[in-house]
């Protein structure tokens, strides 16, 4: 996959947006997170998959920033915050929580996209009366018999893979799950956001480790007051699948379905644009609905 130097100015423009960049102490580890606008709109978070960090939304806050307060945040054992040495789903609710409250967002939309659309589900099973909105971005949900345990066949994490030359390990930079990107000046970008130098040379930011504690939800049964809405890639293998129909069926009535034709699993790089449009138009619906 070829990673592209040259962003366009669209993205540039978001890019230096002003912003602050924080970090708050949740259970013991430091939680990074970025944010952009005036507390008094309304707030939004967003909350990216497996082993990525805040960056991948970096973008949508900026350019939202004039008509939301937004947040963008790593989960811990990702990105720029602290790693654990045990991991839970709670974990990463507390996490999203302790965010929330730290920035002073009330009733905030939560958006999450793939991994994060299950931290997302599992907050708002708990927060919806606390939030204005739930936003899901391309994410398996198992009907409550079919969840199972996520990794307990997993081999021992190795110790972290470490390179001299920081381009070498750019250029090793893989989507999970894999798939082509056109947009190679946002993955190299990403790409670039996911390592970290240390004494020994460059190494990834995230904590392989982290999955080996983790579990699949068990019986699980999702819950929220809130208005919600599903975003599904037009190429996303997940678009024609049977968990597709559950979602459908399982969340009638209480969930609209999206589908952005020219994004695969992975929407934030597929569709940037088209994904910050959606988002917008919906937090503006559910606005003038309340």
């Amino acid at each position: 996959m070829e990673l592209i130097h040259t962003n366009p100015d669209w993205f540039n423009d978001a890019l230096n947006k002003e912003h602050q960049s924080k970090f708050v102490e949740v259970n013991g580890a430091k939680i990074e997170y970025m944010e952009w606008g005036n507390p008094e709109n309304q707030s939004v978070i967003m909350l990216h998959g497996t082993n990525a960090h805040a960056h991948w939304f970096k973008f949508i806050g900026a350019m939202l920033s004039d008509k939301y307060h937004f947040v963008v945040m790593s989960f811990s054992g990702m990105g720029g915050s602290d790693w654990r040495s045990f991991y839970t789903r709670d974990t990463f609710v507390d996490d999203v929580w302790g965010v929330v409250n730290d920035a002073g967002m009330e009733n905030p939309v939560i958006v999450g996209h793939s991994f994060g659309g299950m931290v997302s589900l599992i907050t708002a099973s708990k927060h919806s009366s606390e939030m204005a909105g739930l936003l899901l971005v391309d994410f398996v949900v198992y009907t409550p018999e079919e969840h199972h345990e996520w990794y307990e066949d997993r081999t021992p994490a190795r110790p972290p893979r470490i390179v001299k030359e920081r381009d070498e390990l750019i250029k090793r930079f893989r989507l999970m799950p894999p798939q082509d990107c056109e947009n190679g000046w946002f993955l190299r970008y990403i790409a670039e956001h996911s390592i970290i130098k240390n004494e020994e040379g460059w190494r990834w930011r995230f904590d392989d480790s982290l999955f080996m504690t983790l579990r699949r939800l068990h019986n699980y049964e999702f819950k929220f007051k809130c208005p919600a809405l599903f975003i599904a890639g037009g190429k996303s293998l997940l678009l024609e699948s049977k968990i597709m129909k559950y979602i459908r069926e399982a969340f009638k009535g209480s969930m609209t379905v999206e589908v952005i034709e020219d994004a695969a699993h992975h929407v934030p790089l597929d569709s940037p644009l088209q994904l910050a449009s959606l988002l917008n138009h919906y937090l503006q619906e559910w606005k003038e609905k309340k």
